[in-house]
């Protein structure tokens, strides 16, 4: 049996969604050669999976902004897909274009599971040639969204905003996907032994304190090294996709612990089993699964506005002390000897 597995979103998310379901389809089909579709660097995180048997990819050039050259490109992927011959395909994607495909391959007889569009092929193409689709559709997967799934449809509900109980990946997998086995966000591991030789016996910590939106950028990332390193810590932080991914997981591997902001760099720690302390900004703690985590800045974090913040104080959710941080990070490496 030939399993594909398609998942095409960020580093993080094909780090806590996709390293999960492949271990999950493989406790399922114990004989099956399972092979999985993802986007730019998560290939390299994939390639690393043991119970993965092939690597397909797509890069940003493959995905265009246009929504009619990206039919293209995406039909033309399908019709590659198609000629592999795959017993099953489980699109465990939640985004347009993934779904879109899904439908082609299930219009043309091929098994699936998971989420497809919800109108044949067609139909799509002949309203979006007319110029009937407003670009909202495209934003609201419940607008466009089927899924063999049982209880997808939770997915489309705010269910963030209510103190999640759960982590995202919990959510999605065993919640929405009604998955009952236990979500394995884990890679085999080696320490790195250049980073033990530069660290030289000093207990090492990572840090990942800046990402793309502004809600993840700590700016006192430099006074808390300076007090780290002050206090006898082995500090490293090369999270730009300059490393492999196999040495910055190794190098995980050896750290005590990892300083982040919620971005992928977290569900790199959970696959290196380097515990995270979160920087969580407007993100609830909670939702990140983070094992550790900053006290509560202000009396309006975690209320999810990623964009900009509606109180307008800049963020002021992510502007932790740093020598409190750093009290803490030496706090957690005391009690973890």
């Amino acid at each position: 049996m030939r399993i594909l597995l398609v998942r095409l979103m960020g580093l993080g998310d094909v780090a806590s969604i996709l390293v999960p379901a492949a271990y999950l389809y493989r406790e399922r089909y114990p004989e099956a050669s399972i092979t999985v579709l993802t986007y730019q660097a998560g290939e390299e995180i994939m390639q690393l999976h043991p119970e993965v048997d092939d690597v397909m990819a797509i890069s940003k050039a493959q995905w265009p902004d246009d929504l009619m050259s990206a039919v293209q490109q995406f039909m033309q992927l399908g019709e590659s897909i198609a000629a592999q011959q795959f017993d099953l395909i489980v699109n465990l994607d939640t985004w347009f274009m993934p779904c879109f495909m899904t439908r082609a391959l299930r219009d043309t007889g091929f098994t699936v599971e998971g989420n497809y569009l919800n109108q044949s092929v067609a139909s799509f193409l002949q309203t979006a040639v007319a110029g009937e689709i407003a670009q909202t559709f495209f934003e609201r997967p419940g607008e466009y969204m089927e899924s063999t799934f049982p209880r997808m449809a939770m997915w489309h509900r705010p269910w963030w905003q209510k103190a999640p109980e759960t982590s995202y990946p919990d959510f999605y997998l065993k919640t929405c996907c009604d998955f009952d086995h236990d979500v394995r966000i884990e890679l085999p591991c080696e320490q790195d032994q250049a980073l033990l030789s530069e660290a030289n016996g000093k207990p090492i910590v990572a840090l990942s304190t800046r990402g793309r939106a502004g809600y993840k950028h700590y700016q006192h990332s430099d006074e808390l090294v300076s007090i780290l390193e002050g206090n006898g810590i082995f500090c490293w932080s090369q999270f730009d996709g300059s490393v492999p991914m196999r040495t910055t997981l190794n190098r995980l591997h050896a750290s005590k612990l990892l300083v982040t902001v919620p971005t992928s760099t977290q569900w790199l720690g959970r696959l290196a089993g380097c515990p995270s302390l979160m920087l969580p900004g407007p993100m609830s703690p909670t939702l990140l699964g983070a094992e550790f985590f900053a006290p509560q800045r202000t009396d309006c974090q975690y209320c999810y506005h990623e964009k900009e913040c509606p109180e307008k104080r800049d963020f002021e959710c992510m502007d932790s002390d740093p020598k409190a941080l750093a009290d803490q990070v030496l706090t957690i490496l005391g009690e973890s000897q």
